[in-house]
């Protein structure tokens, strides 16, 4: 019977999930790692934003802003252009549509904030992303799954290259107020600088959705 407790003992020591959950801590630091020196070189670049937002499928409202990237982590934005689309009536029915248009333009405005928490994670929330979610490999991709990270109830798909461990696309669902939110993020890596290409974000709330797309990256002037 000892002979026996002690094998128990030594195969449960040798579980996999033992394994796994170095294996994923490890690798979270290694990530984060990778992810601080990509924010470090985001930090002296600069580029431009365009953000269109649909109304019930119909664009309602573009604009074009220059984007950087502070050394706290927060995104800055100075508008160039912006336009609406939405055709303007007079009187009463003007009023009460330029307060909607508002009310939109500010709900619009609050989920790309959000979404933007969610695309820049900070150091712990990042290895969190690794040591409380599930990973799993297919071919050179490092797929990490979770929930709860930076509100009860969100969930993050986030895709890595597993050689670089650099961002392929992320994939969120978390709630603004209460309407349900999700976004889809896509990356690529040029000259060794992983960056966002384009946001699509969809808020079923007032049945909005919402196009970023990020271009005209340089070298800060």
């Amino acid at each position: 019977m000892k002979t026996l407790l002690s094998f128990l003992l030594i195969m449960v020591c040798l579980a996999p999930e033992s394994f796994s959950q170095v294996d994923k801590t490890q690798m979270g630091l290694d990530a984060s790692k990778k992810y601080n020196e990509n924010l470090g070189k985001l930090t002296q670049m600069q580029w431009k934003r365009k953000m269109e937002g649909f109304v019930d499928g119909n664009l309602a409202m573009s604009s074009v802003s220059s984007m950087t990237l502070g050394s706290d982590g927060k995104l800055s934005a100075i508008v160039i252009t912006q336009q609406s689309y939405v055709e303007k009536k007079r009187g009463l029915r003007g009023k009460v549509q330029k307060s909607v248009v508002s009310d939109v333009n500010e709900y619009v405005r609050n989920a790309v904030n959000l979404v933007g928490n969610y695309i820049i994670l900070s150091q712990g929330q990042f290895v969190d992303l690794f040591s409380k979610g599930t990973l799993t490999e297919s071919g050179n991709t490092l797929q990490a799954d979770a929930a709860n990270i930076l509100k009860q109830g969100d969930r993050l798909i986030y895709k890595f290259d597993k050689t670089l461990l650099l961002y392929q696309s992320q994939d969120i669902s978390t709630v603004l107020g209460e309407d349900p939110v999700k976004a889809n993020v896509n990356y690529e890596t040029v000259n060794g600088t992983n960056r966002v290409t384009s946001v699509n974000i969809d808020l079923p709330g007032p049945k909005v959705k919402v196009k970023l797309t990020n271009f005209e990256y340089a070298k800060k002037q």
